[in-house]
C-alpha cells in the first residue's frame, strides 16, 4: 500500500506552508460551523480543504511553488508589521513615533525633551513636534 502511494505521488506537489496553513484554516472553519450551525462556514472549510487537496495532487509544480512563495511573502510582510506594532508597544515609555509629512518614512524620537525640530533622514523635511 504505501508503495502505491509513493508511486501515486511521483510528479505530483505534496504538501508545503501553504497547504498547512489551508487545512488548519479548513478545520477551525469546520469546528466553528459544528458550533455555531451557520452553513456559511461548512462551505468555506469545504472549499478550503478541495483546494488543500487540489494543489497536494498538482502535477503544475512551478505554479504551486510560485503560489507557495506569494504566501511566504504575504506572511512574511504580516509578520513584520506585528514585529513593528510589538517593538513601538515595547518602547513606548522610551520613545515617540511620528510620521514625514512628506514622505511619510516612520521616526523615532526620544521622549521628554519637549518641543524638538525633527529632520527626516529620507527626504530632508524639518517640522517641530513635541516628544
Amino acid at each position: 500500500m504505501r508503495e502505491k502511494l509513493r508511486r501515486f505521488m511521483i510528479g505530483r506537489y505534496g504538501t508545503d506552508g501553504l497547504n498547512q496553513f489551508l487545512s488548519i484554516a479548513s478545520l477551525v472553519l469546520l469546528l466553528i460551523a459544528i458550533v455555531s450551525r451557520v452553513s456559511l462556514f461548512t462551505w468555506l472549510g469545504v472549499a478550503l480543504l478541495v483546494f488543500c487537496y487540489y494543489r497536494t495532487f498538482s502535477r503544475n509544480i512551478s505554479k504551486r511553488t510560485e503560489e507557495n512563495y506569494k504566501f511566504y511573502t504575504l506572511k512574511d510582510r504580516v509578520g513584520s508589521k506585528f514585529r513593528s506594532w510589538k517593538e513601538q508597544w515595547a518602547n513606548r515609555k522610551v520613545y515617540h513615533y511620528y510620521r514625514c509629512p512628506q514622505c511619510h518614512q516612520k521616526l523615532r524620537v526620544p521622549r521628554g525633551r519637549g518641543r524638538i525640530q525633527i529632520s527626516c533622514p529620507r527626504c530632508g523635511t524639518q517640522f517641530i513636534k513635541k516628544s
